[in-house]
């Protein structure tokens, strides 16, 4: 049984609490703005390739940037990269969003998208990186680690349905306003909340120089590997379970399948935050990894639609629940002064290993053979569990 009282008392340190709530509006975008791109471009032009092609240039912008400005994020404080993307991301896509509405060349479109990425507010990093400020018990730390990672799933599944909203009023473009309305908005209320007020520079930060910076550290290259390998696993599932649906007749069902294993993943999440669990968090990490990757070479074996939506369901259980001791884990192995850059790290693995595994099952898919997309998804959770064991107990 999930239990409420942990949850309760996390979210009433008024720190935390008032940092979490502008993060949650500031992060919107990473559910919202390349699909609005994705479904405006579509239906201006009709052309599916290029409203893809911009899209993820949108999400490789992204994530080429983001080590960067976690660099810069440890060396100079939140504030000052706060302000400037939140004054830069809504301008941009309000330029794309015109860019796109006036038929202006496609170049513009693509270059516009791409700034778009590089310029979104780098929140998940610097509210992650003030959790252990805002929270010194490891108890209330674990919680709030897991109620983060409950804030991004919501946050991709309230994406899609806002984007969708405003294509069937007629303004697919209204939902890349929005998204640049929500960065910006969220980065400056984000900026006067106790995680930003709590931020102090590690001495000496400023001065340092590192071609390599964060990624010196083991610790954080083995969880980078593994990371990456896991995130491969959520593209091909994904890619995997729309193939399947098409496969057994039912195409429609492909969101319901992929909506009931965004639920268990948050409760199995959340039955995780709400207890304290025996042995470190590497061995909570990799033993997550393993039982996501058995399960699903399970789910591979699903012959008809029940006991799709019940293996996928049972699969993903365990999915968010890696992703929580991971972001507890970056905490542990991050260099002094580097916290927020490893942050970077981690979520630019994540991109695009999504991406990548997106590719993959589609190119896998595409011979019919979605148990193949699946039972591959279930191999890259094994390799990513095997590439954990070189993490060291803190």
């Amino acid at each position: 049984m999930i239990r409420l009282e942990p949850y309760r008392r996390t979210l009433s340190e008024a720190g935390f609490r008032r940092s979490l709530l502008p993060s949650v509006l500031a992060r919107l975008p990473l559910g919202m703005a390349s699909l609005s791109l994705l479904l405006a471009i579509q239906a201006q032009t009709g052309d599916n390739t290029l409203a893809g092609l911009v899209s993820g240039l949108y999400v490789l912008g992204l994530g080429i940037v983001a080590p960067v400005v976690g660099r810069g994020i440890d060396r100079f404080g939140p504030a000052p990269l706060l302000r400037l993307t939140g004054v830069l991301y809504p301008a941009v896509m309000a330029l794309l969003a015109w860019a796109v509405a006036t038929a202006q060349p496609v170049w513009s479109w693509m270059l516009l998208a791409m700034l778009g990425g590089m310029t979104l507010p780098q929140i998940t990093a610097q509210m992650r990186s003030a959790i252990p400020k805002l929270l010194p018990g490891r108890a209330e730390q674990q919680v709030a680690f897991t109620i983060d990672t409950l804030v991004i799933e919501v946050v991709f599944m309230l994406g899609p349905p806002l984007a969708g909203m405003f294509l069937a009023f007629g303004h697919p473009l209204a939902a890349t306003l929005a998204a640049g309305a929500c960065g910006g908005l969220g980065a400056f209320w984000f900026l006067r909340s106790p995680a930003v007020a709590a931020w102090a520079l590690h001495p000496g930060r400023a001065t340092e120089r590192s071609a390599l910076g964060a990624l010196r550290e083991p610790g954080l290259r083995a969880i980078l590997f593994s990371c990456l390998f896991f995130a491969l696993c959520f593209g091909l599932f994904e890619a995997g379970i729309a193939t399947y649906c098409k496969q057994l007749g039912a195409p429609e069902h492909t969101g319901w399948v992929l909506g009931l294993t965004s639920i268990a993943s948050a409760s199995g999440v959340l039955l995780y935050g709400s207890r304290e669990w025996p042995g470190w968090l590497g061995l909570h990490y990799r033993l997550g990894m393993l039982a996501t990757g058995l399960l699903l070479l399970l789910c591979g074996l699903a012959g008809d639609l029940i006991s799709l939506y019940l293996l996928a369901a049972l699969a993903s259980t365990p999915m968010a629940t890696v992703l929580a001791a991971q972001n507890m884990l970056v905490v542990k192995v991050a260099p002094a002064g580097r916290v927020a850059e490893c942050y970077t790290w981690v979520g630019t693995a994540l991109l695009f290993g999504v991406s990548a595994g997106l590719a993959i099952g589609g190119a896998i898919s595409g011979t019919d053979s979605a148990p193949l997309a699946i039972a591959a998804a279930g191999i890259c959770a094994l390799l990513a569990a095997i590439a954990a064991i070189r993490i060291s107990p803190q």
